[in-house]
């Protein structure tokens, strides 16, 4: 028998979401939670087959997207890895072109199309896998409003006074209360590196690096970025290492 685990902060979705999928032919098991901490326990124990995930569980936060934080990390254990996901949004536009490059298998779009539920819940489960092969992207919610970006096309980022400031050689983006560490976190095919605290460059567009006058030289970006002392070293061999695996 199949395993299905709801994702939904919403009780009014979660439970016409339940009725819906039980109500189909499929022989399945359905699970439905709101919290993402109750669910990633649940499911690393039981072990799940189709997982569907609101992205913003928690829409009074700012820059709020702790449904995809959640996929990310059942994409990381073995007994979910291959576990498909359908994820469930109120957004719109470009927002709902980025979530086919999360590794997704589809979206659904509130308010809730029981049509629409009742055809994916059985492709899935009756045709088994669909991948998307689209470039990795990366959204940043700022002022209500989000910024969908390819991770591969920004060059470098830098945070101070709780500011990411993304550079993608056509603009820069300023997103408040985004930790350089939860963006690191949040990149799965591209390699940044870090020349100096706060930091990180991706090493894709590396044209130079001066080791003697502590700088980096950037594709498609006048300014060099300064290189730190105490970094250096570090830097250096992480980035000489995938020079040499021809990266």
């Amino acid at each position: 028998m199949k395993q299905i685990l709801i994702l939904e902060d919403n009780e009014l979705i979660r439970n016409r979401l339940i009725r819906i999928i039980k109500e189909m032919k499929q022989k399945v098991s359905v699970y439905a939670f709101s919290s993402e901490e109750k669910a990633l326990g649940f499911a690393l124990i039981h072990g799940i087959d189709l997982f569907l995930v609101d992205i913003i569980l928690h829409p009074k936060r700012r820059n709020d997207f702790s449904g995809i934080t959640f996929v990310e990390k059942i994409r990381e254990c073995s007994s979910c890895a291959g576990a498909q996901v359908i994820f469930i949004t109120s957004l719109a536009g470009l927002e709902v072109d980025l979530l086919h490059r999360v590794h997704c298998y589809d979206y659904i779009e509130k308010p809730i199309e029981e049509e629409r539920v009742r055809r994916l819940v059985d492709e899935i489960l009756t045709c088994g896998e669909k991948t998307s092969k689209l470039p990795e992207r990366m959204y940043f919610r700022i002022d209500g409003i989000t910024y969908p970006i390819d991770v591969e096309e920004i060059r470098y980022v830098v945070h101070q006074n709780r500011i990411l400031s993304v550079y993608n050689g056509k603009e820069c983006i300023e997103v408040p209360n985004l930790p350089m560490k939860r963006f690191l976190n949040r990149v799965r095919d591209s390699v940044f590196l870090s020349p100096l605290r706060g930091t990180a460059v991706n090493i894709a567009y590396i044209e130079s690096v001066d080791y003697v006058n502590q700088f980096i030289r950037m594709k498609g970006i006048k300014e060099p970025v300064g290189m730190g002392t105490v970094m250096k070293k570090k830097f250096r061999k992480e980035y000489e290492a995938y020079v040499k695996r021809g990266y």
